[in-house]
């Protein structure tokens, strides 16, 4: 009851506030989702000085930055399909990067019909895509138009979005915008005027950086039992740097330099979309949400990529900017998952929830930073070429994390006191309550969607 009441003062709020008087169009807000490709929370200006985003750390400010963000599986393809169906991969199918399988979910039941952009579809608005799909055409799960655009500079997909945005500005009816830049995942190909913004020298790695990460489950990125690293062979792209451990701090550096080079470009075109939205008339009444599929280690615990249940792979940056967000020039710490944005979406359009969804609405916590709507987020992901039911899986709350790995090994790391996940906790015998809480947390949640037991013993 207490989360309807909410949504209708919020609504209602914003009907007495925003739309009394107002030139804008539509009842309902645009919304414009950014959803790049590979980007670590730390590699964005407003939690990093050293990388130059301007114009997202300017949209940032002037809304609500979520600093609490994980997804439901930091992989591609498992990832992305379960923000478009609003569960996660144990349930869906596709894990690790069986986009094959999604096909098989839209085909089960009245699936088809219950995908984020058919849900939009049904709310009354006009739904497109452009970039990096990873689980097929995205007309066959629920978009009016758009497609899967290739090339790793997205200037072609932002050359089809600002079309459709001088299109979009001519009509009278809402538009769901889904933007997926394949920047910055590999291969890295900046240009020199963005390399120029970095000096390898001044890149700071960060403490839990290593040359080559430590033989033990936590970090395998591979089957279960495996000391397996994942490594795109376009890692060695970049002035011809060897793909995989180990890497030493001149290497990951120069890797860092290109990396962050390649969001800088990022953020310019992205800079260009906004300008030209605020020509066209459209950037006041639309909501714009910030966030990317997975984290990447860096070189951080000696690895690349991403598949662990660490910080830098499973945590996102993420902000929402909207010109009648009740929040802004403010930080949350509430915890988010990825699946959040799907009911937040429907919320938004006022359509109801479908029963199957896993995630919880955010709009509470766009009107008080301080509001929060789940006490523990959860994620998993199998390695490259593992089976569901098999690799890793996390709960964490906003002090601590549990990490059971794909060899049913157990982690345990307090957040704030080891920010960097260097000391496993798990032995401590004051904390036995608090893994004891949360192991069982996990032990729930893990049955709740159809995945492998926890083995009585550990």
């Amino acid at each position: 009851m207490g989360k309807y009441f909410l949504l209708i003062l919020f609504i209602t709020t914003l009907s007495s506030n925003a739309f009394a008087g107002s030139s804008l169009k539509n009842s309902k807000p645009n919304i414009l989702v950014i959803f790049t490709d590979d980007q670590v929370y730390r590699a964005i200006g407003y939690n990093n000085p050293l990388i130059k985003t301007p114009h997202l750390d300017k949209l940032a400010s002037e809304g609500l930055i979520l600093d609490n963000a994980y997804v439901a599986s930091p992989i591609c393809a498992a990832s992305r399909a379960a923000m478009m169906t609003g569960v996660y991969p144990q349930q869906n199918g596709v894990v690790a990067l069986n986009h094959k399988a999604f096909r098989k979910y839209l085909t089960k039941g009245k699936m088809a019909d219950q995908t984020l952009p058919m849900q939009m579809k049904k709310a009354g608005y006009h739904c497109a895509f452009w970039g990096k799909s990873h689980i097929g055409k995205p007309q066959s799960y629920g978009f009016d138009e758009g497609e899967e655009v290739k090339g790793f500079d997205d200037v072609e997909t932002f050359k089809r979005v600002n079309s459709f945005l001088k299109k979009e500005s001519k009509r009278n009816k809402p538009f769901f915008l889904w933007v997926a830049p394949r920047q910055p995942h590999l291969p890295l190909y900046p240009e020199k005027k963005w390399l120029e913004l970095y000096q390898e020298n001044e890149l700071k790695l960060d403490p839990n950086f290593r040359e080559k990460p430590l033989p033990i489950s936590v970090f395998n990125q591979g089957k279960p039992g495996e000391d397996y690293y994942r490594d795109s062979k376009y890692e060695a792209v970049w002035k011809k740097l060897p793909a995989g451990p180990p890497r030493d701090e001149v290497t990951m550096r120069s890797f860092i330099k290109a990396y962050y080079a390649t969001i800088s470009h990022l953020d310019h075109q992205l800079g260009e979309m906004i300008e030209n939205m605020e020509q066209l008339g459209l950037k006041d009444n639309t909501m714009i949400i910030f966030l990317s599929d997975n984290g990447y280690h860096l070189g951080n615990h000696g690895l690349g990529n991403k598949i662990t249940m660490h910080e830098e792979s499973v945590r996102v940056p993420m902000f929402v900017n909207w010109s009648q967000l009740h929040v802004k020039g403010k930080r949350s710490g509430s915890l988010v998952s990825s699946l959040d944005l799907y009911p937040t979406l429907l919320d938004l359009a006022g359509a109801p929830l479908p029963n199957h969804i896993m995630g919880k609405s955010l709009l509470p916590i766009f009107m008080d930073k301080e509001a929060k709507v789940r006490d523990l987020v959860f994620s998993e992901c199998v390695g490259v070429d593992a089976k569901p039911g098999e690799g890793h899986r996390m709960v964490r709350s906003v002090k601590w994390k549990y990490i059971l790995t794909g060899k049913n090994e157990e982690f345990l790391y307090n957040q704030d006191k080891d920010p960097y996940e260097l000391t496993n906790s798990k032995e401590n015998p004051e904390l036995t309550n608090i893994l004891k809480e949360l192991k069982d947390s996990l032990s729930k949640w893990m049955e709740l969607i159809g995945d492998r037991k926890i083995p009585s013993g550990i």
